[in-house]
């Protein structure tokens, strides 16, 4: 598959891991405009009336909640790469 060639050889590499964004309502990868612009992904039209509707900002994560996350996904992650 090309896609994972290119993932492998960095071209979509995010400096300090894979960030993720959200605007509370969605959550993507930092770098997946990169992929959608590469390779001509179609977006579901739901996400792209919602982010029109709130002009595309962001949700501000408080780092107690990001921490929360980090713990659940450290303490599950192997089960949920199982899934």
């Amino acid at each position: 598959m090309e896609y994972t060639r290119d993932v492998v050889n960095g071209s979509f590499g995010v400096s300090g891991g894979s960030a993720v964004l959200t605007d509370g309502a969605y959550h993507w990868r930092l770098d997946a405009a990169d992929y959608v612009e590469h390779y001509g992904i179609g977006l579901p039209d739901e996400f792209l009336r919602h982010g029109r509707s709130v002009a595309w900002q962001l949700l501000a994560i408080a780092q107690e909640d990001i921490l929360c996350v980090d713990r659940y996904l450290t303490e599950h992650g192997r089960r949920l790469q199982n899934l």
